[in-house]
């Protein structure tokens, strides 16, 4: 009798854990969100086989646009006018919005400065990740189901780190570089600001490119931050964007405003200048003579500082007052640090919205309106 129950008791836990292992896998990560594969939705790259591109060359009175197909075939074609019908075929945007960009006069709002914003939605670090950057817009009625700004008169802030880890850059920049000309034409306005690993590619440093995109510079016979150049259509947008922005009594930065940048009497416009004329595609020697610059570039500067979340970094609710003070703000928002989704510190006057994207699971946006905050998911 003894054995009878012995062999039920082990015949009961063998079936314990047979449950166990079939109900656990469906548990874990609730929270997380599975993200449909949506590159390839109306109006996004209707051409299938493209795997890479556009990469659209400036070479003056004529333009060149490459792309990769099925991993390995190279397309290039010159652009005239019946390539650019075929253009809008493939890529599902059309090649006007490259020509209306390079028609005008080239010049940068250094100030950045914008007020009256009633609506408005921040996302942080995509780092390539397409799916959730497309489903958080669309969740959250900044673009409609054909991906096309439906956000009227509000503002959308991509506030640094588009690049790097992710597979999908390319079709996230030139999605950002369709909205913004379809939100001017709305009265809106998209913000595209320089984080860390922009100015790491624009100036050839390559630590956490993904190994595909080195694999299309390749192909292409030339370098990966050659890619983003000045004769690169891209490389000329991207060589307009600002370091700092503020909206309303908001200062949008990709990772901080450090106590150092009040102790140099610095100012957003003045940074953005520096930024756009003395650091992006400078080499690291002249950056690193230059006190300035250097300071600017550094991990105190505003596109690497974490001071705000270091425990022994001694910032303090002082230092913030005497920085809001400074830059006559309210709020500073910033990506950079990475969350587990966005978190508000110090009485809500910092805002952290690198919600994790990066890892490819789900993420979250900020939103602005009427003057309340609150935090946008995927639905």
């Amino acid at each position: 009798m003894e054995i009878i129950r012995s062999r039920s008791k082990h015949y009961f836990l063998y079936l314990l854990t047979l449950v166990l292992i079939l109900i656990l896998p469906s548990c874990q990560k609730k929270d997380a969100v599975r993200i449909p594969d949506l590159r390839f939705t109306p109006g996004v790259y209707p051409n299938k086989d493209i795997t890479d591109g556009p990469f659209v060359f400036d070479n003056g009175n004529w333009h060149t646009v490459k792309w990769i197909e099925k991993n390995s075939t190279v397309i290039e074609k010159t652009m005239n006018e019946e390539n650019s019908a075929s253009f809008e075929a493939d890529f599902g945007f059309s090649y006007d919005l490259v020509n209306a960009f390079l028609d005008e006069p080239f010049q940068i709002d250094y100030v950045q400065e914008f007020s009256n914003v009633k609506n408005l939605v921040a996302i942080s670090d995509i780092h390539g990740q397409y799916e959730i950057f497309i489903s958080l817009l669309r969740s959250n009625n900044v673009i409609d189901e054909y991906n096309n700004w439906s956000f009227g008169q509000g503002h959308l802030v991509v506030n640094g780190d588009v690049f790097d880890r992710g597979k999908r850059v390319t079709e996230i920049l030139w999605m950002l570089f369709k909205l913004e000309y379809q939100a001017k034409q709305a009265g809106g306005k998209l913000h595209y600001l320089l984080g860390n690993h922009e100015v790491m590619v624009l100036n050839n440093d390559l630590r956490y490119v993904d190994s595909q995109y080195l694999s299309t510079a390749e192909k292409l016979g030339t370098s990966y931050n050659e890619l983003y150049s000045k004769r690169m259509v891209i490389g000329q947008w991207l060589r307009t964007k600002p370091v700092i922005v503020k909206i309303n009594d908001m200062i949008f930065n990709h990772a901080g405003i450090s106590p150092d940048f009040v102790d140099q009497n610095l100012n957003p416009e003045m940074v953005n200048r520096l930024f756009l004329e003395n650091i992006i595609d400078a080499d690291s020697r002249t950056i690193d003579k230059d006190p300035l610059l250097d300071f600017l570039a550094g991990s105190d500067g505003p596109v690497w500082y974490r001071g705000y979340f270091e425990d022994d970094d001694g910032f303090s609710v002082v230092k913030l007052n005497s920085i809001l003070k400074h830059l006559n703000s309210h709020y500073i928002i910033v990506g950079h640090t990475s969350m587990e989704g966005i978190k508000f510190y110090y009485n809500g006057k910092i805002i952290a919205i690198d919600s994790s994207i990066k890892n490819g699971m789900t993420g979250e946006v900020l939103i602005y309106k009427e003057g309340v905050f609150s935090v946008g998911t995927i639905i």
